[in-house]
């Protein structure tokens, strides 16, 4: 029996055309997703995203170059809108660009996304987002420093020591007051981070703790000044005795700050000098220093006279020790042959034979300037200041009290004009400042107003206040200076003019240069103010002011002294109640 073999089987090709077809299509969609992606990266990196706004300011759909020209002009009013840094009662305005600070438009733009990415989230938001920007600020930080300098000018103010002072033959403790800093850092950051979004910064200012505390003073104060004038000290020369008063003790006592606490200090030429009559009634004829008079405009020497008496350090030795006890308040002191300390030898070699410095200006009369300037210069007539010493006006001067015969008169308080006791006296600061100045001596330390007064040389003048400003100069000249003041005794109504001259012997001829305005400020707008006290002030403008003082010798400039300061500005008020009184009297 035969059999059929079986036909072989058909192999299986379905499969494989389904494997194809899969891969086809894959092939495409990678084809197409790529191209796709081609495209949107091509479509990207050339306009900004649709959403994009730096600022505020539209710049979607825009190119680099569109988004920038836009963007500046956009920006371009509140880039130049003035700004102002108030630091406590003081401010400084300026506008961006003088404070240092621009808008970089094509940084702005480049970090609010123009620019290709292979990264599909990159791409994504360059199609469809965008978001609000800040703008790429600009900083030129010398003119930022020289801002935040000029601010500090005007708003920093150093510490005042708590101090203890003997007046009227009492103890009076003035409390301490810290001063103020500004943050230069710190506020300029501020001040940049405020910039296109405000037109008004604070300051950030630091706290200076004053070196001498009111604590510190009241100790001094019961510890020392108390006990000192609480009794007579009885000094005995061997066979007869003298009393040092409290008010002999008062005439010479002072305190000095140092290390942080209030050392006090006898005054060896005061306390000789207030006990000279005690001592001549035991037939003691004490020396006299040469001193320096005027005659015929001129200065003389009064000679010395030799004596008898107490050395006037031994005299303070000896009630030094004594002054704080409660009880046994008494001394031995020497009596001896004693010289002059300052002889006619001596005043004749000091060099006072030139005039080396001489200024003058002119006031307008009014009762309290005419008492005030008259009677400052009057103290400051005839005043010796020895080589190496340093002078201060307010040392000389004095508390300025009705009882010591000061007036009440204008003044500058927080950029307001006030008025208070001693007013006035910068007149005669300013002659003295521009006299010394012109001399070539040392300045230690002066402060201009903070207004400017057309009266006053510009930029070269200066302010007094007996608790927080002092004007005072060092004689580095080698040579001995006597000050002459003296004004032309004015009628009321009429022109005043003071004048101060330096006597000593020129070493340099000095000259200044023309003072070279800068940074213009307005005054703002006027106050309204209906209160029933009010005193109405006229409107002022501010400025920075530069100059210098060139030393010569021989026709050849041998030193070059810069000098600079920023005036502030001075905002009006206008005073609408008709019934309002003026007082600004401050006593």
């Amino acid at each position: 029996m035969s059999s059929i073999p079986p036909e072989p089987l058909a192999p299986e090709r379905a499969p494989r055309r389904r494997r194809r077809a899969v891969a086809i299509i894959v092939g495409a969609i990678v084809v197409a997703v790529g191209g796709a992606y081609g495209v949107a990266y091509a479509m990207t990196g050339r306009t900004m995203a649709p959403n994009t706004t730096v600022e505020g300011v539209a710049l979607g759909g825009l190119t680099a170059e569109q988004a920038v020209a836009k963007l500046d002009a956009e920006l371009a009013e509140r880039a130049r809108a003035p700004i102002t840094v108030t630091a406590a009662d003081q401010w400084l305005t300026r506008t961006p660009a003088e404070w240092g600070l621009t808008v970089d438009a094509e940084a702005s733009v480049a970090a609010a996304g123009v620019g290709r990415s292979l990264n599909p989230l990159s791409i994504w938001e360059n199609l469809v987002g965008g978001s609000d920007r800040e703008a790429v600020i600009a900083r030129n930080d010398e003119l930022l420093s020289h801002g935040m300098t000029d601010l500090g000018q005007l708003a920093n103010t150093d510490p005042t020591d708590a101090a203890l002072a003997i007046e009227e033959g009492a103890p009076s403790l003035t409390e301490a007051v810290p001063g103020r800093a500004v943050d230069a850092t710190a506020t300029a950051d501020a001040l940049a981070a405020a910039f296109l979004g405000s037109t008004e910064v604070a300051a950030v200012l630091d706290e200076v703790a004053a070196d001498v505390t009111t604590d510190e003073a009241q100790t001094a104060l019961d510890k020392v000044a108390v006990p000192a004038l609480s009794a007579p000290v009885t000094l005995s020369t061997g066979e007869k005795s003298f009393d040092v008063t409290p008010t002999m003790i008062a005439a010479a006592l002072t305190f000095e700050a140092a290390d942080g606490v209030l050392v006090p200090v006898l005054d060896p030429v005061t306390l000789t000098e207030e006990a000279s009559g005690a001592m001549a009634r035991l037939g003691i004829k004490e020396p006299k220093n040469a001193r320096f008079t005027f005659s015929n405009g001129k200065p003389t020497v009064v000679p010395s006279v030799d004596g008898t008496g107490v050395a006037p350090d031994e005299l303070v030795a000896q009630v030094s020790a004594a002054m704080l006890k409660e009880s046994e308040r008494t001394g031995t002191v020497t009596i001896a042959p004693l010289q002059a300390s300052f002889t006619t030898e001596m005043a004749n070699k000091a060099g006072v034979k030139e005039i080396t410095g001489e200024f003058t200006t002119h006031y307008p009369a009014t009762a309290y300037r005419i008492n005030n300037i008259g009677k400052s210069a009057g103290l400051i007539n005839g005043t010796y200041v020895k080589p190496g010493e340093t002078f201060s006006l307010n040392a000389l001067l004095g508390p300025r009290t009705i009882a010591r015969g000061w007036m009440a008169g204008g003044a500058i308080d927080g950029g307001r004009v006030v008025e208070r006791m001693g007013g006035g006296i910068s007149q005669t600061t300013t002659t003295l400042f521009n006299a010394i100045f012109f001399a070539g001596l040392e300045d230690v330390y002066h402060k201009p107003h903070s207004l400017y007064f057309s009266r006053y040389p510009v930029g070269r003048e200066a302010t007094l206040d007996y608790h927080s400003v002092d004007m005072k100069f060092r004689n580095d000249s080698g040579h001995g200076v006597l000050l002459q003041a003296f004004t032309n005794n004015p009628a009321v109504g009429g022109q005043g003019s003071v004048t101060v001259r330096v006597w000593s012997t020129k070493v340099y001829d000095v000259k200044a240069t023309d003072p070279v305005r800068s940074a213009p400020r307005a005054p703002g707008p006027a106050i309204q103010n209906n209160s029933e006290v009010c005193s109405p002030q006229s409107a002022m403008s501010g400025f920075r002011v530069d100059y210098k003082r060139l030393f010569y010798k021989n026709g050849a400039l041998v030193k070059t002294e810069p000098f600079h300061w920023t005036y502030n500005s001075l905002t009006p008020v206008v005073c609408t109640n008709p019934n309002a009184r003026a007082d600004r009297i401050v006593r």
